[in-house]
């Protein structure tokens, strides 16, 4: 997992985390940040072959029987307009 943090780290995402469920120990979610919805499509241009194999690696360790959840959200702050530029893309895959 660290080098899933790197690699979404150079490809664009920040305030990458990976949390685990206290009560159901087996559910982790991932979480990373990027500016704009466009940053986000970018991101994902950006991976390498070997970037997509770990990707591959990393949902092999996935145990239910359904495949892993994936929630897009866009966090809007509520103040004024003019920080409306720093709204930022979260992205939660658990």
């Amino acid at each position: 997992m660290r080098q899933r943090r790197h690699v979404h780290s150079r490809v664009g995402a920040r305030n990458w985390t990976l949390q685990r469920n206290l009560q159901k120990p087996m559910h982790w979610i991932e979480t990373f940040r990027t500016p704009t919805w466009t940053d986000y499509l970018r991101l994902n241009h950006r991976l390498t072959e070997v970037d997509k194999e770990l990707d591959e690696r990393v949902f092999q360790l996935h145990a239910a029987e359904t495949p892993p959840q994936m929630t897009l959200s866009i966090e809007r702050p509520t103040s004024s307009a003019r920080k409306l530029e720093h709204s930022a893309f979260r992205h939660p895959r658990h």
